[in-house]
């Protein structure tokens, strides 16, 4: 899997957009809500609501980064019998973003970053604890114009194994 995901940013990375002579670097802004999911014994599995913030520079057509920060909101097992455990609550990190235009307003992107997922206790006798967490993800956009644009994603936290998919707003200064 990271085999294609690597071949994957790098055929991204190598295709120019027809429309790179208008492109101008700059600052940008986003904010997604999605659902997030888990596999694990001490989390529900029910899809919660995840929302997120990012803010990054593009620096070419091609090539991106950012700094960002999650809420995934899930929730320990309610009752007596779910075993003590933890389970991710919020993640923060940075990504590079590689991207591959399709038109002057379509766009692919994958990104590979790491970060920090926050663990919480089920119980109240647990202290929390932080998780080196590895992200990987691929998205499409659709650009209105140079400033705005829409875009889904699909994200994987490898090491706590939290899937997410967002939709959200992207704003280019």
């Amino acid at each position: 899997m990271r085999r294609m995901i690597s071949a994957t940013l790098l055929g991204l990375l190598a295709t120019t957009p027809a429309f790179a002579q208008s492109f101008e670097p700059g600052v940008y802004l986003s904010a997604d809500i999605g659902r997030a999911s888990i596999s694990s014994k001490y989390a529900d599995n029910s899809g919660d609501a995840t929302l997120s913030a990012a803010a990054g520079y593009q620096y070419t057509p091609n090539f991106g980064f950012e700094v960002y920060t999650r809420g995934l909101s899930l929730n320990p097992f309610r009752g007596v019998f779910a075993p003590a455990g933890y389970y991710p609550d919020t993640h923060y990190g940075i990504a590079a973003l590689g991207t591959a235009h399709l038109d002057q307003h379509f766009r692919l992107y994958g990104r590979v970053g790491i970060g920090r997922t926050s663990m919480k206790g089920n119980r109240t006798g647990m202290a929390d604890r932080d998780e080196t967490d590895p992200i990987f993800g691929v998205g499409v956009g659709y650009g209105f114009n140079r400033n705005w644009s829409l875009n889904l994603e699909a994200s994987y936290l490898t090491k706590t194994d939290v899937s997410l998919v967002t939709f959200g707003v992207r704003y280019q200064f």
